[in-house]
């Protein structure tokens, strides 16, 4: 390593981490004077990727200028651990995908509830999980709950568990999952989809954290972390009067986004190797086909890209891979079904300008953006400091940086 760049150890790349889409944490640092943390994706000696934290901090001499860099890398996720299932979110390195990781590990370090907001096959749950991994509680349980399968018949006994006889079939004394989660982390899935009634139940025991078991007097406690997820608006849904603002506001302490498939072009092709690998498909793609689905817009996300890739292999029966063996809808954008974004198009980071090779990068480098440039993107997007930071090629959180050292931003 003695003689060789940062970026030539970790990244194994002759460019730096800019031109990789990645934040140079040793550049901000001698920038602002100030320690900056940034989410990387390293290579082990195996070449398999490895997120980490990087956190550097300037050693300044007398004069206040930084004469040396102190840095330390902990490992956050290494890349297999994000692939519990073809299922789940695969890892990237597009600017998206590393914010919402670099969100995750945040939230990860509290104990405040955690909303999950995402499509359809977006990979909530494998947040949830890597929430949980990453917390104080790692060593408890992780109770996921899919909040489509209750009627508010069942909420009651499945949640909070009962007694043997509260009813008929209750033969025997049984636990709740919220009580199974004490100590550890409860993940409501698609909490969008509870009624109501459901709703005003679950309020009282995550406020208090005091159950009872059907049939059962006596009141119980569980100490319990929060996780909920939804496809759905719920602040849409608070205005409707389809789901309980209080209950809104108890679960929304912190919020993640995850990026919808079509927000994550620049990872596509990796994506597509990946799924391809994993089903043992040596016969490789066409380059009509690949330029197909890099193009698609993936309504289902992960789970979608996952499907049409086995579909194709399937019909391809050990032949190259080319846009018969793909679905019309891919290979004709006129018959996609359309996206079921959970928000408007301006209120999600999208990461357009960091597409497949055929893109080039963000023009501007950090150091020589003018305050003119920062204050016309955020008038083009009404304010919407995320998709301003995307268009001028950084991060939002550099983009908070650079307001604050120009003085003319005040």
């Amino acid at each position: 390593m003695v003689g060789l760049k940062c970026h030539q150890v970790s990244h194994k790349t002759d460019t730096t981490c800019e031109i990789n889409g990645e934040e140079c944490p040793l550049q901000r640092v001698f920038e602002s004077r100030q320690p900056y943390q940034v989410i990387h994706r390293h290579f082990d000696q195996h070449h398999q990727a490895d997120y980490v934290a990087v956190n550097a901090s300037p050693i300044l001499n007398e004069q206040g200028e930084v004469i040396l860099i102190g840095e330390s890398i902990a490992s956050i996720s290494h890349g297999n651990d994000l692939c519990f299932d073809a299922d789940k979110m695969v890892g990237g390195c597009c600017p998206s995908f590393m914010r919402v990781l670099d969100n995750l590990v945040s939230v990860a370090g509290t104990d405040a509830p955690v909303l999950i907001l995402g499509e359809t096959g977006s990979g909530k749950e494998m947040a949830a999980q890597l929430i949980h991994r990453k917390s104080r509680r790692f060593s408890k349980e992780f109770v996921a709950i899919d909040c489509t399968q209750f009627t508010e018949e069942s909420f009651t006994s499945e949640l909070f568990g009962h007694l043997r006889g509260a009813f008929t079939g209750a033969v025997e004394n049984k636990m709740g999952l919220f009580e199974l989660a004490d100590g550890g982390s409860l993940f409501l899935d698609e909490i969008g989809e509870l009624s109501l009634t459901i709703q005003a139940k679950l309020l009282r025991a995550l406020e208090t954290g005091s159950f009872r078991r059907l049939g059962e007097t006596r009141t119980r406690q569980a100490d319990v972390r929060l996780v909920s997820a939804t496809n759905r608006d719920l602040k849409q849904m608070v205005s409707q009067g389809q789901f309980r603002a209080d209950l809104f506001y108890r679960i929304n302490c912190m919020q993640v986004e995850l990026p919808p498939l079509r927000h994550r072009r620049a990872d596509l092709p990796e994506l597509i190797n990946y799924f391809l690998g994993r089903a043992g498909h040596k016969a490789g793609i066409s380059d009509r086909a690949r330029a197909a689905l890099l193009e698609y817009s993936y309504p289902g996300n992960m789970r979608e890209l996952r499907n049409i890739l086995e579909r194709a292999i399937a019909l391809a029966k050990g032949e190259r891979l080319d846009n018969v063996h793909l679905p019309e809808f891919v290979v004709h954008a006129e018959l996609a079904a359309p996206v079921h974004p959970v928000h408007g198009a301006n209120d999600f980071f999208s990461c357009n300008a960091h597409q497949h090779p055929a893109v080039e990068p963000a023009p501007a480098a950090v150091g020589r953006l003018s305050l003119d440039s920062i204050l016309d993107a955020l008038d083009r997007h009404q304010g919407n400091r995320r998709l301003a930071a995307e268009e001028l090629g950084i991060t939002e959180r550099t983009l908070y940086r650079k307001l604050k050292l120009l003085p003319a931003a005040d």
